[in-house]
């Protein structure tokens, strides 16, 4: 079987097409050539082409103000590490309310602080994204003492996005929800609507649990929802993505994720366990059965891909018309700064002519807060560098 995207590798395949693009070949064009050139598929050189497009109109509003940034915060923790998961977290057992709290005084006072030196520095906030781990593992009040923190920043130049992961249904409850915004992003995600594969993945919440979440965050007034999809999750088959696909669409959610599975090293699967992989075929029918479900509600407006991922294929979001979600494009494009606050959190910062600065806290809790002062001062450092070399 060909390789979906050709010769081109890396995480970002859709750079190439907005490359082009940028220098004025026609749409058609710059599909045919990476067809012809990088033997890209003909389906996957048209889907990178539209994304392009798409996101060139997502970031126009922030074209050559390099002083607009997005900030990523971090909550580590989990009820239980899913199989499939390799991101920094810590599960609930390890991290008990009293070590949950010390973490949230630590990740305050760094908010704080990145908060005055974006300040200092004349950088303006304009999409912030709570992710994780879950960060509804929090209690409603520690939900409340961190937004309220987020909020306070005197940086915002106007609140054009802010996104919350409420991701695993067995975190939620009215209480957690009603400490978020309404205008919030809200994020749940089943990763699978069939309950052996729930289970099967460690997680501890059923399909039902999905629907009774969303009805929940619905009823509380949110409007801009997204779900999440795995496609390849242990002994899974087209015909049951294309049916978690229909449970979820039936939710009428704003917009969906779908990842194809990648093992991580960090992993269970790639630990040893025992899986089902799914075969590549199955993966391009599954792939091809989501778009065609998708088409009619949904575009494409941002594409990744992973190491080993399934099929070689994509991680693709989609979205009803103005609800693409403005950090994803800005983490995929990599055309703005994005400060990471919290444990495992990641700071990129452009500098014109060079290559990004990158800056990584450690992914365990406990050294993140131990170094909490001398990554202060690090960040300090590199965001004043940054402006310097922004403005000579």
């Amino acid at each position: 079987m060909s390789k979906p995207y050709g010769d081109l590798v890396g995480v970002r395949p859709g750079k190439l097409a907005d490359s082009m693009l940028a220098l004025g070949f026609p749409a058609a064009e710059v599909a045919h050539r990476l067809v012809l050139e990088r033997g890209v598929d003909p389906v996957r050189a048209r889907l990178l082409v539209e994304i392009a497009l798409t996101q060139q109109a997502i970031l126009a509003p922030l074209k050559g103000r390099q002083e607009l940034v997005a900030m990523y915060v971090s909550i580590p923790f989990c009820p239980s590490r899913c199989a499939y998961c390799s991101f920094p977290s810590h599960s609930l057992e390890q991290y008990r309310r009293a070590k949950r709290e010390q973490y949230l005084v630590g990740l305050l006072r760094e908010i704080e602080a990145v908060a005055e030196a974006m300040d200092n520095c004349g950088l303006l906030l304009v999409v912030l994204y709570i992710g994780g781990g879950t960060p509804t593992t929090l209690e409603a009040s520690q939900i409340g003492e961190l937004l309220s923190a987020l909020a306070a920043c005197p940086t915002w130049e106007r609140p054009r996005e802010a996104t919350f992961e409420a991701g695993r249904p067995d975190t939620l409850d009215e209480g957690k929800l009603d400490a978020i915004p309404r205008d919030y992003r809200l994020s749940i995600n089943p990763q699978s609507m069939h309950d052996r594969t729930l289970l099967a993945i460690g997680r501890r919440h059923s399909a039902t649990d999905v629907r009774e979440s969303f009805a929940l965050a619905r009823q509380l007034g949110f409007n801009n929802i997204n779900m999440d999809l795995i496609v390849g999750l242990p002994g899974e088959t087209p015909a049951d993505i294309g049916a978690s696909l229909e449970q979820v669409l039936d939710l009428e959610p704003e917009s969906v994720t779908l990842h194809m599975f990648s093992p991580k090293r960090a992993s269970r699967f790639s630990g040893g366990e025992a899986w089902e992989r799914m075969s590549d075929a199955d993966a391009r029918a599954a792939s091809d059965l989501a778009v065609s479900k998708l088409r009619p509600a949904m575009h494409p407006y941002y594409l990744y891909r992973q190491r080993a991922i399934l099929g070689g294929l994509e991680n693709t979001g989609w979205s009803r018309p103005e609800r693409e979600c403005l950090y994803n494009v800005m983490m995929i494009a990599e055309t703005h700064g994005v400060i990471g606050v919290g444990a495992g959190a990641n700071s990129i910062f452009p500098v014109p002519g060079q290559e990004w600065q990158r800056h990584a806290n450690p992914k365990d809790a406990a050294l993140y807060l131990q170094r909490l002062p001398e990554l202060i001062k690090e960040k300090r450092a590199l965001l004043s560098a940054w402006r310097k070399k922004d403005d000579s």
